[in-house]
């Protein structure tokens, strides 16, 4: 096999992979945990410790700071407490104003949360809204979660909850179950013991969902609801019924409310598909566009209302890639307010402190100013709660790794994993989802774009044109590699072909795609080669010169095809005998013998050629003779790349989807 395939190439098989026997849950390693400090836990080779490490280890978190954040909640008793949701790795607390964080997960059985509330002056009670799992609910302060679904929302994306400060035993949340359009209106008159749905999505022309609901300060019988994209509704019965208020709004993708209390009717509505804010005097009798200063197309997710504010609030706008905005003329005119390009899900202003703001965002974490926004900074910590969604050799410098961080672009990696200098002059979009190399060359790979490096900076790559049926598989094979909601990819996409692998063959590049099959570049041209609807994951190059390829048929069969200048092979099942063929090894770890819906990652060294590392889910594999043995190391995260050190086999750099990367020592 050339080079063994390039020494430390890492690929990734979405949708195929291989299963682990039962006597193989006998080997997760057990694990002992001190309070979290900060975010990441630390996996060694039977035991998972928290960060900071105050022995050696194995492993240590590497990379930069950040990860999505959606949600806030402030500790009505101690403005200093604070609590975010991570959209991965659960909720965190800070009682420090966020200068130090530590991880406050347990009994959570799904660990991206979508939404927080905190009771209004209890400080013991918290809940945690879950994208898929549910509604958890907390009486010591985020020390321990138990479910609160009432087993009526267990499977729910609870987007918002809605405490009613007048009665805090009676709650409101807003859900739906993934994969429908169909939302809900539940209602608790027990703190969440039980629930009552009270409206479904399916009541409108179109199935529809809810984003915000809202009880008015100066009456709890009023009740505010955004529906996603049917505007504006309104309760005056306490939720029993529920009648549009669109009045004046001629954009319907509503997201989110601000009532203002100190003026009976005073009510903001942020929408999404562009008009950015509307305002009414009259509890929504009537409403005006008030997006003056706010930018073009802007895709408000959130308004928010200085709570401390006296006559005339201060309100705010958090816009999904423009930043944070602010109005002190009831919304008749807006001025940036910083973080500009990022996407904001979440707002506070702690109790107290009005010049005190935190915004949570997606991908780069939390920030927080201490300065009416005039200034920021962010307030991770040593959180690497990041997506890795490559890691690879960086051609032209056989010392350094290129690795991937979804929103934060691509990185020159050196030092064992110590130093990541960006490297994004030129690059379309910060967000990669893969990195792959072809002959001497870097390919960084976005949703329906491909750009290669120069070495000095990123060029563009012209692709062709997909089908309607393969824009969905390939909106499928990028959400398998990103961590995000589902609303994060409902916007306007690229129409080429989604490239998933590349590879230099007798004077072409040949582009291996999710849902358009095998294309060829000649000359100027591409030219669609065989494959036509399938998604394939991976181009290798095997002992013979052939192309071998991971791929999977749109009806769901998977296995390994090969191909030449006479065509393709006939498909092989994916199991032991021919992957090992194909990439070059003896065998792979005892009981791995079929197939799995998780995904298969496979990283080799450049300077020992029967290094290996296979990592399927949270587990990876290490072997030095090419697979005659192995050894096995467990994580509590999502394996998404690997990387040999260039010079150093014994070091193994491991991406996470969850939780950043890692350095761990296999020797």
């Amino acid at each position: 096999m050339r080079n063994y395939l390039r020494g430390f190439n890492s690929w990734r098989f979405s949708g195929t992979g291989l299963i682990f026997l039962a006597f193989l849950i006998s080997l997760i390693p057990i694990s002992l945990r001190t309070n979290a400090v900060f975010s990441q836990s630390i996996p060694t080779g039977n035991f998972t410790y928290f960060f900071p490490l105050v022995s050696t280890g194995a492993a240590t978190p590497i990379g930069p700071v950040g990860g999505t954040f959606t949600s806030f909640a402030i500790d009505p008793g101690q403005n200093d407490n604070i609590y975010a949701g991570h959209y991965g790795s659960g909720v965190y607390k800070s009682f420090d104003q966020g200068t130090t964080w530590y991880r406050k997960s347990l009994g959570l059985g799904n660990l991206i949360i979508q939404s927080l509330a905190t009771h209004p002056t209890n400080s013991n009670i918290v809940f945690a809204g879950t994208y898929g799992g549910g509604l958890y609910k907390s009486t010591n302060a985020g020390e321990s979660w138990q479910a609160s679904s009432g087993g009526v929302l267990n499977n729910h994306i609870i987007y918002d909850i809605e405490i009613d400060p007048a009665n805090p035993q009676r709650m409101f949340v807003v859900s739906r179950i993934k994969g429908s359009l169909v939302g809900y209106l539940a209602r608790s008159l027990d703190g969440g013991v039980s629930w009552t749905i009270l409206l479904t999505g399916n009541s409108f022309s179109t199935s529809d969902y809810f984003y915000d609901v809202d009880i008015d300060p100066g009456n709890s019988s009023v009740i505010y609801l955004t529906a996603h994209e049917h505007g504006f509704y309104k309760s005056v019965n306490g939720g029993a019924s529920f009648s549009p208020i669109n009045t004046g709004v001629s954009d319907l993708s509503a997201r989110s409310f601000a009532i203002d209390n100190a003026y009976p009717g005073l009510v903001y509505g942020g929408v999404w598909h562009g008009d950015g804010v509307y305002r009414t005097w009259n509890g929504g009798a009537s409403w005006v566009s008030s997006d003056y200063g706010l930018p073009m197309d802007v895709e408000v997710y959130r308004v928010y209302l200085d709570p401390f504010g006296r006559q005339q609030k201060r309100v705010f706008s958090c816009t999904y890639g423009n930043g944070l905005y602010s109005s002190d003329d009831f919304a008749a005119s807006w001025v940036p307010r910083g973080l500009a390009g990022q996407r904001l899900y979440d707002f506070v202003i702690a109790d107290g402190n009005p010049q005190r703001w935190y915004v949570a965002t997606e991908n780069n974490g939390i920030f927080r100013s201490s300065s009416y926004g005039s200034n920021w900074k962010t307030i991770m910590a040593d959180m690497r709660l990041t997506d890795i969604t490559g890691l690879t050799e960086l051609p032209g410098d056989p010392e350094a790794l290129a690795g991937a961080v979804y929103g934060q672009g691509v990185f020159s990696i050196s030092d064992a994993g110590e130093i990541w200098e960006p490297m994004n002059e030129g690059l379309t979009s910060l967000d990669i989802v893969s990195l792959a190399v072809a002959g001497d060359q870097l390919y960084a790979i976005g949703q329906g774009w491909m750009d290669v490096w120069n070495g000095q900076n990123w060029q563009a790559v012209s692709l062709p044109e997909a089908s309607l049926e393969a824009l969905d598989a390939g909106e499928e094979w990028v959400k398998e590699r990103v961590l995000l909601p589902d609303e994060a990819f409902w916007k306007e996409a690229s129409s080429a072909v989604q490239p998933s692998s590349v590879m230099w063959r007798d004077g072409e590049l040949l582009l291996g795609t999710a849902g358009s099959g095998l294309w060829a570049l000649r000359g100027e041209d591409w030219q669609q080669v065989g494959l036509a609807d399938w998604t394939i994951d991976s181009l290798v190059e095997t002992a013979d010169g052939e192309v071998g390829m991971f791929a999977c048929e749109r009806r769901g069969a998977c296995g390994v095809v090969t191909y030449d200048s006479t065509g393709f092979s006939t498909m092989q099942g994916i199991k032991e005998e021919p992957l090992v063929s194909l990439i070059g090894l003896i065998g792979l770890p005892k009981g791995m013998e079929g197939l799995t819906p998780g995904d298969l990652t496979i990283a080799s060294s450049r300077t020992e050629r029967c290094a290996w590392a296979v990592g399927e889910q949270a587990k990876v594999w290490v072997t030095k003779d090419c697979g005659v043995t192995w050894t096995a190391h467990s994580f509590e995260w999502t394996i998404h790349a690997l990387a040999f050190d260039p010079s150093n086999a014994d070091v193994l750099l491991v991406g996470t989807r969850e939780s950043g990367a890692f350095r761990m020592q296999v020797p």
